[in-house]
């Protein structure tokens, strides 16, 4: 299998995210993303406060597990809902999939529905996401978390795109790791 390389480097001066504080350990973190991206093995790498699990799949194309809370907090009717999000080469959503939330459950309970989640899939723009009446607080506040995660790492996903000299850049940790 090809050694899979992430990188970020001196090249996303510009690319800023005011991480926040996850409740979510690295080591569950890597759990999750085995069981989204359903990859034999991952690259588990972080920048400063950016983490992201990578797989390149058999065609040589890379697939990418985030989670919102390390991007962005928004508040539903009552509190913030976590959700784990994996994305293509080219920054589309290939899934959504609620994690945590704080928000009231009922609301939660609603915002899991397949249909309202499954309208994620193949997104990479803004797009008109159709709400859940009854919940539409949570409903709006997963579609902001989801658009922000995805925008603030898509400088990520271009810079690796680009085939750089990745031994000239600075990395802070990357790890090859295999199904728990």
């Amino acid at each position: 299998m090809k050694k899979l390389i992430c990188t970020i480097g001196i090249l996303l001066v510009t690319f800023t995210v005011s991480a926040i504080d996850s409740d979510i350990s690295n080591e569950d973190f890597i759990s999750l993303a085995h069981s989204s991206i359903k990859a034999d093995s991952i690259t588990f790498c972080t920048f400063e406060d950016i983490r992201f699990a990578q797989h390149n799949n058999e065609e040589g194309n890379s697939v990418f597990f985030i989670i919102s809370s390390d991007f962005s907090k928004p508040v539903g009717y009552e509190g913030f809902t976590n959700v784990g999000i994996s994305l293509d080469e080219t920054g589309k959503v290939l899934s959504v999939k609620i994690l945590s939330s704080e928000d009231t459950p009922s609301f939660v309970k609603r915002v899991k529905r397949k249909w309202f989640l499954n309208q994620f899939i193949g997104y990479s723009e803004k797009k008109n996401i159709k709400m859940i009446t009854g919940a539409t607080k949570t409903c709006k506040a997963v579609k902001i978390s989801i658009e922000e995660s995805v925008e603030k790492f898509m400088p990520v996903i271009e810079f690796i795109n680009q085939k750089n000299d990745f031994n000239k850049k600075k990395i802070s940790l990357t790890k090859k790791l295999n199904p728990l």
